[in-house]
């Protein structure tokens, strides 16, 4: 029997195929704030235009069995652009971007934008979806993925 809890924060979705697998996900956003010429990470709460976010995922298995290609999605909110090079994974994964709303996924290099003369490589401030394929998720573990956007 498949199980599967999801909390939806984000715009984002998950599934996990596992028998027995309990996964649980939640969502959270924070901004760099710097004091005492210090950097920190703190949950997002006013930002203004230029604040880079980093959103962040957290999968939970809360059964006993192994959890298998977890995919979470994270459409990027209108106003951010995706910062290039921030998506990643604390476990094994594979990460691929859109830039149709989601309909198709795949690497960067094989995403294209523009039609005729002004079909181009798509820049990653034209991201407009990520998503990651968690390989697996043991009984009891947690792992997240996250990225960083940019406020227009």
């Amino acid at each position: 029997m498949k199980k599967l809890l999801i909390s939806l924060s984000l715009a984002m979705s998950v599934m996990a195929i596992a028998a027995q697998a309990e996964v649980t996900i939640t969502s959270q956003s924070y901004q760099k704030v710097i004091k005492k010429k210090k950097a920190k990470w703190v949950k997002a709460t006013k930002v203004v235009p230029g604040s880079v976010i980093l959103y962040m995922n957290t999968l939970k298995n809360k059964g006993t069995q192994v959890a298998q290609k977890l995919t979470v999605v994270n459409a990027i909110p209108e106003h951010m652009q995706y910062v290039k090079g921030t998506a990643k994974c604390k476990t094994a994964c594979k990460v691929t971007y859109s830039v149709d709303g989601g309909k198709t996924f795949n690497k960067p290099k094989k995403l294209f934008v523009g039609k005729g003369k002004k079909r181009h490589q798509a820049k990653a401030s034209e991201y407009t979806t990520i998503m990651w394929v968690v390989n697996t998720l043991k009984g009891g573990k947690k792992t997240s993925v996250q990225y960083k956007a940019r406020l227009k």
